[in-house]
């Protein structure tokens, strides 16, 4: 251990060793000493007595603290501000900052909240953790009723991007843990042993007892916290280093740009003023006392994503009912056991800027949205493929009409409405989400995918997970509809994307809805089987659906469908019966093959007078295409008499009994497979994470990366039973 220097007039005699009592003189370090990095100098000591905020102040990685500010009350706002370091310890409550200019921390402050929950059950874990890290540490109560500090400092200064990944680690495993401080090394800071705290009292040693061992432990090169320390630490809690600002973009990754500029942080972009139901709804309701920051967080992000400035983000506060609805955060201040204390405008907008920029940070990670230039860029493309394939598709009927065919055509609709809806064309899908959004089974799907694939609609990609990655293809030569869909260029303007695609989009939702309808679910009536209509049905359905404005005939729903007329007519026979579809006789408006009158004009003479004979206002012409159509039956739909007709073939409820059997196979996996993890994992060392008791019942389910393991049943053998994991799972799990 190197030798301590304790007087600053014999700077360089040693210090007797530590723990043995002796005095000093008064300690008063210049101010080019203060300025500068730490020099491992102990301040003034008074009779084994160490004075720890000479000490801090003496290391402060900077030449400024931060100083509460006063209420006109004479209360305490804690709203700290920047002040230069001074050469005594100032009476009012201050914070020495944790990492230099250059973002490097010297020290690694845990500050545990007694207003988030027990301080002492997070203390102890983290202990346990910087233990086995070979870390040393000092532990301090921080001023407040239960408030913990816990200080561990470094040799060397380390990277501000390994202690945000610690911090936001621990702040999932410790719920009072304020890592927030540890995620913003310029203006990060914790207040140091022996301030003063703003509701009276201050922060005290607690661990180790000895002042001369504590303030070795405090200094960096007396401390013995090498950075590979830290790294390990970082393992210990499943620390993953946290990524830089980069924004996965639609079709390439492009480093997030945040421009800061004289219209403030933003993201490039024109701004979309308008404002959803949501949003807007967000900003005028006040939210509730424990949602107030979460509800300005939201606000503002959502307002970073539709590329605000912040002078537009600043005149909300001229609105009272903005102030008091999503901005109250912004516009008041709380202490502990009282009320909300209104801000005055400027301190309001300071803090409200504070706030924006964090969120700017924060919307600077997230996907891009459909009001980005990007997405504007990426998604036309993308419009029209799904165009062509469409077309493609609606020219080949005969290809959809075989008996895998409602299933095939289902699944290309689905992934050309996840293409429209994500803007990309190669999308991770597994087959059980397939088959809840096309009313068809999971191995109906899987097969489906490989008939695409081998038909070149989809190709097959390399994926990590469980879902299948499929890339939708182009139109090519290969495929039956291609000479009709393959045209040349065009004169004309084309018309926007984003009515193009809003109607593709509803037209597929509309097809898939109609298909997936447990009235169309597939098999006849057994035994154990509630049989509908068949999906084949649900293919003319949809039909009728698409062109609910004018009604169909056998001849048009076979040329659409590519059954033939007597297979269409059978369905037909079967949905009238149920009212699922009627027949629609045209005999009352049509169109005069003679004047030309439109449906439901009279006919008129050459002059231009509308015609009037004797017990005849038509022309002969038309008496005649009218007594031709009456004797062709057309159909249209009846949506209404769904749920009636599926609760007559008794099939009512196919999905909803699909949709829990497939939420209990994926959550049975994940059980096995988190068991697996579980199984495989190193045994030495420490058990990390929520440990649950072993006669628990409770099981949690949840799609959090990390969550309470719970043993998976095994056998007499030892082995894994699934039968009773399932059945576990399943008792858990709301019946419809």
């Amino acid at each position: 251990m190197l030798p301590i220097v304790a007087d600053s007039c014999d700077v360089g005699q040693p210090v007797p060793a530590l723990g043995v009592s002796y005095r000093v003189r008064s300690y008063s370090p210049p101010s080019a000493q203060i300025a500068n990095t730490y020099t491992g100098v102990l301040p003034l000591f008074e009779i084994a007595q160490v004075d720890f905020q000479a000490l801090f102040l003496s290391m402060s990685p900077r030449d400024s603290i931060r100083v509460d500010t006063h209420a006109s009350d004479g209360t305490w706002l804690h709203s700290y501000k920047s002040r230069p370091l001074p050469k005594a310890p100032p009476a009012d409550p201050y914070a020495i900052h944790l990492a230099d200019r250059f973002d490097r921390f010297r020290w690694i402050c845990f500050d545990l909240d007694d207003k988030r929950g027990d301080t002492l059950v997070d203390l102890a874990t983290l202990l346990r953790w910087l233990e086995e890290a070979g870390l040393t540490y000092v532990v301090a109560a921080s001023g407040s009723a239960g408030g913990r500090h816990v200080w561990v400092t470094s040799t060397t200064p380390l990277d501000a991007l390994l202690v945000a990944s610690i911090a936001k680690a621990a702040a999932k495993r410790l719920p009072t843990l304020d890592h927030g401080l540890l995620c913003n090394p310029s203006t990060g800071a914790v207040r140091p042993i022996g301030a003063p705290h703003r509701d009276g009292g201050r922060s005290q040693l607690q661990m180790p007892l000895e002042g001369e061992q504590a303030a070795a432990l405090l200094t960096p090169a007396t401390c013995g916290n090498p950075s590979d320390a830290f790294v390990r630490l970082s393992l210990i809690i499943d620390a993953v280093p946290t990524p830089p600002n980069v924004r996965v973009r639609l079709m390439h990754e492009h480093q997030a740009q945040v421009i800061d500029d004289e219209l403030g942080p933003r993201l490039p972009g024109t701004p979309n003023t308008t404002l959803d139901d949501e949003t807007y709804k967000l900003l005028t309701r006040r939210p509730a006392d424990s949602q107030v920051s979460e509800a300005l967080a939201s606000l503002l992000t959502k307002l970073a994503l539709r590329r605000w400035t912040w002078p537009m983000v600043e005149r909300l506060m001229n609105e009272r009912r903005h102030r008091e609805g999503a901005l109250l955060h912004a516009c008041t201040s709380t202490r502990r056991g009282t009320l909300r204390t209104v801000l005055t405008d400027t301190q309001a907008r300071e803090k409200l800027a504070r706030q924006w920029e964090r969120c700017v940070a924060y919307a600077a990670t997230l996907p891009l949205t459909e009001d980005s230039a990007e997405w504007t860029e990426t998604i036309g493309g993308i419009v029209d493929l799904v165009e062509q394939v469409q077309q493609a598709a609606d020219a080949c009927p005969e290809r959809w009409a075989t008996e895998s065919g409602p299933a095939d055509r289902a699944a290309l609709d689905l992934r050309c409405l996840l293409a429209l809806r994500s803007g990309t064309t190669v999308l991770n899908l597994d087959v059980r989400r397939a088959a809840l959004a096309t009313g068809h089974g999971r191995s109906t799907m899987h097969r489906a995918q490989g008939r695409l694939s081998l038909d070149s609609w989809l190709a097959p990609r390399t994926s990590d997970g469980p879902a299948g990655t499929h890339e939708l293809l182009p139109i090519t030569a290969s495929h039956p509809g291609f000479t009709l869909v393959a045209r040349g260029g065009t004169q004309g303007t084309p018309p926007p994307v984003g009515g193009r695609r809003t109607s593709l989009i509803f037209r597929l939702q509309e097809r898939l809805a109609a298909g997936q309808h447990d009235v169309f679910a597939y098999g006849r009536a057994t035994g154990t089987h509630c049989g509908g209509l068949g999906h084949h049905a649900g293919r003319i359905y949809q039909q009728l659906n698409e062109k609910a404005e004018r009604p169909l005939n056998l001849t048009e729903l076979g040329q659409h469908t590519g059954y033939q007329p007597r297979t269409v007519a059978r369905h037909l026979a079967r949905m009238r019966n149920l009212m699922v579809a009627t027949r629609a006789v045209m005999t009352v408006h049509h169109e005069c093959p003679t004047c030309e009158a439109a449906p439901g004009e009279r006919c008129r003479t050459a002059a231009g007078t509308v015609l009037k004979r004797r017990g005849a206002d038509q022309h002969a012409a038309r008496q005649t295409l009218a007594a031709e159509r009456s004797g062709t039956p057309y159909y249209r739909p009846r949506p209404g008499s769904l749920v009636a007709a599926a609760k007559a073939l008794g099939c009512f409820g196919v999905t909803a009994s699909r949709a829990r059997r497939y939420a209990v196979e994926i959550e049975l996996y994940r059980w096995w497979q988190q068991e697996e993890a579980w199984m495989h994992a190193p045994k030495a060392g420490v058990r990390t994470g929520v440990q649950t008791h072993e006669d628990q019942a409770a099981l949690i389910l949840t799609t959090l990366p990390r969550q309470p393991r719970r043993r998976y049943p095994r056998g007499a053998d030892g082995r894994g039973n699934h039968q009773t994991a399932k059945a576990r799972i399943e008792r858990r799990i709301a019946t419809a």
